[in-house]
């Protein structure tokens, strides 16, 4: 099946939007590929030809969610540069556009656990590309790598999670973004 067909394209977007649409209602063991059909207006022969099942494209949309950050984290920590800035520097910037899929980030977080889930992935990209810019970029010789890549990963990611919760309250957001750049200063005048 080539992907390249507009129509199977069109379907596949359908199908996951629809699933989306549906995770943001219920959890995912109250999903059937009847009700995804029935509101896509598909056949279920349709939706077979694009997915083995419901776990199989949750899995798909994880991993599309996964090489997104991947590519927006590799992309920012790429166009930073040790003298005027540092990985926390663009922590805000990730969060922002991650968080503009706040509603797909959250019920994909909520629903996929363990090894293959999307929160696994996520920090598995953070310890890679942070452990990438520091071994080519850190100077510093008070913290280990080690340490400041867990630590980075962590915030990064606890940061994430408040954004998606708090998406629509812009006082809690600023307050975000507040303590983050107070907390880049503060870690940069003692590194």
């Amino acid at each position: 099946m080539a992907n390249s067909d507009k129509r199977i394209i069109k379907t596949e977007r359908l199908i996951k939007k629809t699933f989306i649409d549906l995770l943001v209602q219920k959890d995912l063991s109250k999903i059937t590929i009847k009700e995804i059909c029935n509101i896509a207006l598909i056949s279920k022969s349709t939706f077979y030809d694009h997915y083995e099942d419901k776990y199989a494209l949750l899995h798909v949309l994880i991993n599309e969610y996964a090489d997104q950050f991947q590519l927006e984290v590799h992309t920012r920590l790429n166009l930073t540069n040790s003298d005027n800035d540092n990985a926390l520097q663009i922590l805000t910037h990730i969060i922002q556009s991650v968080s503009a899929h706040n509603k797909q980030l959250s019920v994909l977080l909520r629903e996929s656990k363990g090894a293959d889930g999307l929160e696994t992935k996520l920090r598995n990209t953070l310890i890679a590309e942070a452990t990438t810019f520091l071994s080519s970029n850190h100077e510093n010789k008070k913290f280990s790598n080690e340490f400041l890549v867990k630590m980075y990963t962590e915030i990064t990611l606890a940061s994430l999670q408040f954004a998606l919760m708090n998406y629509d309250n812009s006082d809690l957001l600023q307050q975000q973004t507040q303590f983050i750049d107070m907390l880049q200063k503060t870690i940069l005048l003692n590194i």
